[in-house]
């Protein structure tokens, strides 16, 4: 099939390219050289905004991630030219680990939906639903794990799907809003979801443990383990999850008596090798196999679409730094591929098959000559391929090449400000060439009260997004006429962190235009190009710890999004909140009540979706340093409600599990 192709000569030659500029930089290298450390005022971050305190050595990955040391606990995927949080003008949301449990969130999806400017369709394990940024769709939005970037080139369009991707072994996921094309390319219109696993920060071996059950036959587990041990450092994980219900249909719309199962394993690693003081080699990657009979009917007998998912990811990569940090280069060569198969009335024995990959090769350089001046330059080659073979809407093979080059600056003129411009031209084989840009400003205001900070920030770009091989070359719904969608867009915010309370808080107002943008006409029949959209409003984010026992945690996004062509509202959810207050009795109890409330959505594809709110009780006890208890009942008035049209959502249900995490070395007396 297509996906068996290799890359074409131009992208060896690119990677041979990129490695003897990383061996070539490891001859001017100063290999016992220490980083310097900033003064306190400048390690101060803003949590809310997605910073918490780092120091000025960040090296980037080949994605636009930044990494500080482990110690730091920071990363930021906001700009490829290694910034501190205080330096980045882009709005952005860092989720931490200790959030992710303290949230009991289960799905990454799940987490997204309580951060400012994100909304989520569906949370329910194996479900496909969109996840979507300041109004952006979910192909508009790019999702990076561990430096690989995920993408289904057979869908529709051709976006990453998160409906089994869950949250045991993340470290931190980052959220950043906005166009991000000149960064990142043509699937970050709307923003970048960067997902970073935990990795070992000590030498020895540890040993990660989850369990839950629950409502709807749910149980789930996994184990990690993490080690590092002289120049080597690794992490295998091993996970799996099985619902058995209920009917994803809605009853009012049918029959609902049988249970719409899901279940999911997979297992991930990572392992790193410091082959020389200054020179790192990584190899992360997963494998996930994944079963839904998630038909959306009410009985299996009458109707059956049942659904096998298998994907599976790897990464290589090449981190070399150079002059005492201030010279770094990365080489990044990832590569991931789908297999999907749909079973059904009217359907093959051996099912509708729809298979992607997406193929990935990277080089950033990034330097900085003097303390004002960090300068950034890459190249990015991409590979999609898909094969379809369905009696839904036909059979196709198809592909496509994008080249890039990019570029960044960040300069800091005076104290406490920072300029950064970066400008990226993308040659696609099918649509020929395409320029982005951005420019952000950041200014840091240390101490303007007794234990504050204060950041302003703004930042503009534009963006571009490429047609799917589906949009173009389906069969039956496919418009070869697609041209490249196009966006244009500003925010400006505030970040707020006041020590003594732990209070951080972003405030940011957003507006994006998309032209040309590619929909789907059920009048038409298939892919059509139409007008321009506005997407504009106000996000809100909010943690504060007043008093030892008392936390709480806010999010709320105001959205208003209009078709300029036809002068009327599109009507999506215009507000979108969550709530949480979490009390702590006793030094190792935690308990929380958290709302999550949604106004009535105009434009859900499959018909409108009323507003609600729904509430959750949730507790955890750490029995010792290493156990935790933890449970939580969802949905506690049994509120009746859908995030998508026709799709049920959890009823009254209750939840529990535990967590641990064990000192391998010393439970084997070494």
């Amino acid at each position: 099939m297509g996906t068996t192709r290799a890359f074409p000569k131009h992208v060896a030659c690119a990677t041979a390219l990129g490695l003897v500029l990383t061996l070539a930089a490891e001859v001017r290298a100063d290999e016992t050289a220490a980083t310097p450390t900033p003064a306190r005022g400048e390690a101060t971050a803003l949590v809310a905004a997605g910073a918490s305190s780092g120091q000025s050595a960040l090296a980037p990955t080949g994605d636009g991630v930044i990494i500080v040391p482990e110690s730091q606990g920071v990363v930021v995927s906001a700009s490829r030219a290694g910034l501190e949080p205080r330096a980045v003008g882009s709005a952005y949301t860092v989720v931490e680990q200790e959030d992710l449990q303290r949230a009991q969130s289960v799905l990454v999806r799940e987490s997204l939906q309580d951060i400012p400017g994100i909304t989520a369709a569906s949370t329910r394990p194996g479900v496909v639903g969109a996840v979507n940024i300041r109004g952006s769709d979910n192909e508009q939005i790019l999702v990076l794990i561990d430096g690989i970037e995920l993408g289904d080139p057979s869908l529709a369009s051709s976006q990453y799907q998160m409906e089994h991707l869950t949250t045991l072994d993340v470290a931190r996921i980052e959220v950043l809003r906005g166009n991000q094309s000149s960064l990142y390319g043509s699937d970050a219109i709307g923003g970048v979801i960067n997902i970073v696993t935990q990795k070992a920060t000590e030498d020895g071996y540890r040993l990660n443990l989850e369990g839950e059950g629950g409502s709807y036959g749910t149980r789930r587990g996994g184990a990690s383990l993490l080690g590092r041990q002289g120049i080597v450092d690794f992490r295998l994980t091993l996970q799996g999850q099985a619902v058995d219900g209920p009917s994803l249909t809605v009853p009012l719309r049918g029959p609902a008596d049988e249970d719409d199962r899901a279940w999911q394993y997979n297992i991930s690693g990572r392992v790193g090798v410091q082959l020389l003081p200054s020179l790192l080699a990584e190899v992360m990657g997963f494998h996930r196999i994944a079963d839904q009979d998630l038909d959306g009917t009410g009985q299996d007998a009458t109707f059956s679409t049942n659904s096998d998912k298998n994907d599976d990811a790897i990464a290589l990569r090449l981190t070399h730094d150079a002059w005492d940090g201030r010279w770094t280069n990365q080489l990044t060569a990832s590569w991931y591929e789908t297999d999907r198969r749909f079973y059904g009335q009217g359907q093959p024995v051996d099912g509708d098959v729809y298979q992607g990959a997406k193929r990935n090769i990277n080089l950033v350089s990034t330097i900085r000559p003097v303390d004002i001046v960090r300068l950034v330059a890459g190249f990015d080659l991409e590979r999609e391929e898909t094969d379809q073979v369905t009696a839904f809407s036909g059979n196709f093979t198809a592909d496509n090449e994008t080249n890039s080059g990019f570029g960044e600056v960040a300069l800091e003129p005076v104290r406490n400000l920072t300029l950064t411009g970066a400008v990226r031209h993308d040659d696609n084989r099918r649509f020929g060439g395409y320029t982005t840009w951005r420019g952000t400003a950041a200014y840091y205001l240390a101490d303007v009260a007794p234990g504050t900070d204060v950041k302003l920030r703004g930042s503009y770009g534009t963006g571009a997004k490429a047609p799917s091989l589906f949009q173009l070359f389906d069969p039956t719904y496919g418009n070869a006429l697609l041209q490249v969608e196009e966006s244009e867009g500003w925010d400006v915010g505030v970040d707020v962190f006041e020590a003594s309370r732990d209070i951080a808080l972003e405030l940011t107002w957003f507006e994006t235009d998309v032209t040309s943008e590619i929909d789907f006409d059920f009048a038409a029949g298939g892919y059509i190009q139409r007008g321009e959209t506005r997407n504009r409003g106000v996000e809100l984010g909010l943690t504060a710890q007043p008093l030892d026992w008392l936390r709480v945690q806010q999010s709320y996004t105001f959205l208003l999004n209009d078709d300029l062509d036809l002068g009327a509202r599109v009507g999506k959810a215009r507000h979108v909140g969550m709530t949480m207050v979490t009390v702590s009795p006793l030094p190792d109890l935690d308990l929380s009540l958290r709302a999550r409330y949604r106004s009535a959505n105009e434009a859900s594809f499959a018909g409108r979706t009323d507003g609600f709110v729904t509430f959750d009780v949730l507790a955890s006890y750490h029995l010792t340093a290493d156990w935790e208890l933890y449970g939580r009942v969802v949905n506690v008035l049994d509120k009746d409600y859908q995030t998508v049209a026709g799709q049920r959502s959890y009823g009254l249900s209750a939840f529990v599990g535990f967590r641990t995490s064990l000192d391998v070395g010393a439970l084997a007396g070494l």
